[in-house]
């Protein structure tokens, strides 16, 4: 059920809530963004795939003059997270959550934005929105104020094979993904920077200004959560035979991490953020 849930009414920040908060200066990826703004004011701003890690930081916002902000969510149970979480956090008056989907009846408070957000969204559009990723720039850059900035972030997609001891986070992604699908679940789909930029160099009006790439750090535990993620998905196979099967697979993964890391964290990937601005209109 679409709707927006004002949040002008929630809590005051609490020591808690503090503790929570996400500063760019702790932050690579949202710190590239704030660096990339400069004194520019956040104004209003649209967190195009909310999740409580972008909420945590752009409660921090307001210090950098943010004017509102609204987050969106598709996802039922993300909304749920995302109201508790913002429970904690203290909020600006004017603020929403919009349920629901790009693709469907989204009922947004504003018509345009000063900054767009779109954190690991179209990695996760084949979730809820499947093969339509490449309607989502043009979408968004409809959204943006003229001189407007648009911050995509996203993972570079983890190839099948590699050389070294970095091939098992190749052997965990495709593993985690088989699971998912064994379960009767979608997998995301991440897209490279290179089509990012491509899919904006085909939007009119829209013009990239930085791409910014942060390598990744593997240590065991970053592997064992992928791990985790597929061992969740277990109890939702057709079958008791197949489940035991495929945690033998995972055992035998996770082993397998241990001695890939056990000399220490490796780099491998990366995560990505390119910015985009909305070319001002100009009076004929």
């Amino acid at each position: 059920m679409n709707g927006i849930l004002s949040l002008w009414s929630l809590l005051a920040t609490s020591k808690m809530g503090e503790q929570k908060l996400v500063y760019g200066k702790d932050d690579l990826l949202f710190g590239c963004i704030e660096n990339q703004q400069a004194d520019v004011p956040f104004g209003d701003v649209l967190d195009a795939g909310t999740g409580m890690h972008s909420l945590r930081w752009i409660a921090t916002l307001g210090a950098k003059g943010m004017t509102s902000y609204t987050a969106i969510t598709a996802d039922a149970t993300m909304q749920r997270n995302v109201q508790q979480e913002a429970n904690h956090l203290g909020v600006l008056e004017g603020n929403h959550v919009v349920i629901g989907n790009w693709f469907g009846e989204l009922d947004l408070p504003r018509q345009q934005y000063d900054v767009i957000l779109a954190d690991y969204l179209i990695g996760a559009m084949d979730g809820f929105s499947p093969y339509r990723q490449d309607e989502m720039i043009p979408k968004l850059m409809n959204l943006l104020k003229p001189g407007g900035r648009l911050y995509i972030v996203a993972l570079e997609p983890i190839p099948d094979k590699t050389d070294g001891r970095a091939n098992v986070i190749c052997k965990v992604r495709q593993v985690r993904d088989a699971c998912i699908l064994l379960a009767g679940h979608r997998c995301y789909r991440e897209y490279p920077a290179d089509w990012i930029q491509s899919q904006i160099k085909s939007t009119p009006n829209l013009v990239i200004k930085e791409t910014h790439k942060f390598p990744i750090l593997y240590r065991f535990n970053t592997v064992q959560r992928q791990i985790n993620v597929a061992r969740s998905k277990l109890p939702l196979f057709a079958t008791p035979a197949l489940a035991s099967s495929m945690k033998g697979v995972l055992d035998d993964l996770e082993q397998q991490a241990k001695k890939a890391t056990s000399e220490g964290p490796f780099k491998f990937g990366f995560d990505y953020v390119i910015s985009a601005e909305k070319e001002e209109e100009i009076a004929e």
